[in-house]
């Protein structure tokens, strides 16, 4: 009995002083900065653990290593680095994705890649542009094939999350009179768009609407159960009972037999398509195309309150549209405005006109640049 009661008590104490010693076991955690760099570009790493500690170990993940509290590290070649940090008898570890010298990688949780290419003055030619990037959302780019400095900003882009308005943003300004042009990639997707800084202004772009917003799903904690859906009832075979019952067997009753009238069949119509309108920008006017409402050019158009209709916004499809043109975002009609660089489209828009006026527009300033003749207007009647 004895021998059971010490056993028993020192099972007890080695269960207790483990669960003490896991409850205060230390939390690591440790940040990039910035977290998203390009090979050769140096980055700060600092424990941010709430204890505080005396001794560090950081593995870089590409065999080099640090004793320091903040260490700087560059990789050299891109590719996914795993980058631990042992302290306090604690480790924590983080992939950090190094890209390309030539490719700015934001928004981690949704993530783009952009590249771009100057043209060389002397004879039109592409010079890759440096990447150097600063946030998660921001970035910038050198010209050194043809200014010799790679640590002078040209191009600077940001890149943001805009669920409000489906979208995510893209914002780009140039401190260069040298022409551009600029690839972004969504790398979930594939999707790419271009855009080219023709001339020698200085100046920068927008795009609100090419991207769409996908929200980031939050796993299930690790080890968690999803919780059953309710169970979907199935029906028996030509019946219209919900659950199949087992029942004490009625007498069959001979009944005479009801004549029933067969009803009439109104085949469902299936409802047109809202009405589509096309608003061309022009060398210098708008225009209002529409084979559905019988509207054949011109920069007025009238519309119903309450009808819904479908507007595709595009610049030109004639050799005369050189310019960027920027439709104004006509808020009383619902209609998003947004830059148009010759031979591209809004995407297509659907609106419902709810309120009855005249609501004008025209094409804003882009680059410092006013097309004050550039006018419309749309007409909302009852």
């Amino acid at each position: 009995m004895k021998l059971f009661r010490r056993t028993g008590f020192l099972a007890f104490a080695i269960a207790a002083a483990w669960l003490t010693r896991a409850a205060s076991a230390p939390t690591v955690t440790f940040e990039v900065d910035p977290p998203n760099p390009v090979a050769g570009q140096a980055v700060r790493l600092r424990d941010t653990s709430p204890s505080a500690t005396t001794s560090w170990f950081w593995d870089f993940g590409d065999s080099a290593s640090s004793n320091s509290a903040a260490p700087s590290h560059a990789w050299a070649e891109p590719g996914d680095y795993t980058v631990k940090l042992l302290a306090q008898g604690a480790t924590a570890e983080a992939t950090v994705t190094v890209s390309p010298s030539t490719t700015l990688r934001l928004l981690a949780a949704h993530p783009f890649e952009i590249t771009v290419d100057a043209a060389d003055p002397a004879n039109g030619d592409p010079s890759p542009a440096q990447a150097i990037a600063i946030s998660d959302r921001f970035g910038w780019f050198s010209f050194p094939g043809l200014t010799n400095d790679p640590g002078n900003p040209e191009v600077t882009v940001k890149v943001l999350e805009a669920p409000t308005f489906g979208h995510y943003w893209i914002f780009w300004s140039a401190m260069t009179s040298l022409e551009y042009t600029m690839t972004v990639r969504e790398i979930a997707t594939g999707h790419v768009e271009v855009y080219k800084k023709e001339g020698s202004s200085a100046c920068g772009g927008w795009d609100l609407q090419s991207f769409e917003y996908v929200p980031t799903v939050t796993p299930p904690p690790s080890g968690a159960s999803p919780t059953p859906a309710p169970p979907t009832a199935t029906n028996a075979p030509n019946s219209t009972h919900t659950n199949t019952r087992t029942r004490t067997p009625t007498p069959t009753i001979t009944m005479t037999p009801t004549i029933t009238m067969t009803p009439t069949i109104t085949p469902t119509q299936t409802p047109a398509a809202p009405p589509l309108i096309h608003l061309r920008a022009r060398q210098w006017q708008w225009d209002f195309f529409s084979t559905d409402l019988g509207i054949n050019g011109g920069n007025e158009i009238t519309l119903q309150v309450g009808q819904t209709y479908q507007v595709d916004v595009y610049n030109g499809d004639t050799p005369d549209v050189t310019e960027v043109h920027t439709l104004q975002t006509i808020g009383g009609i619902g209609l998003q405005g947004g830059a148009l660089p010759q031979g591209t489209n809004l995407p297509l828009q659907t609106i419902q006109p709810m309120t009855a006026g005249d609501f004008a527009f025209n094409c804003t300033s882009y680059c410092g640049q006013f097309h004050d003749d550039m006018l419309g207007t749309v007409h909302v009647v009852p």
